[in-house]
């Protein structure tokens, strides 16, 4: 018999990633643990720069020039991530059909 509705894909996972080795003056001390779910990934992400984008709007109001301009590329930047991050959470939230 065949299924009148297809199976869904499969959730999309994370891979082991290792960070925090200074350079490589040291063995790692963090990482990404495989299979973790993306949403979790992305929710986690999205906080992260988050704290990020608001340590740097505080460090743009107290800097002078030329560091100040270095800062407002640094907003700009994290700026993009926070857009692109949030364009991946709605679109794992909501796959779209494919018609």
């Amino acid at each position: 018999m065949k299924k009148l509705t297809p199976d869904p894909p499969p959730r999309r996972k994370t891979a082991n990633i290792h960070f925090g080795t200074c350079a490589g003056a040291h063995p790692h001390i963090f990482a990404v643990c495989p299979d973790a779910d993306i949403e979790d990934a992305l929710a986690h992400l999205s906080a992260a720069i988050t704290s990020a984008f608001e340590s740097n709007a505080q460090l743009c109001e107290m800097l002078s020039r030329p560091l100040a301009d270095k800062a407002w590329a640094t907003w700009q930047s994290l700026e993009i991530c926070q857009a692109l991050t949030e364009a991946l959470r709605q679109g794992v939230a909501c796959p779209q059909i494919e018609s």
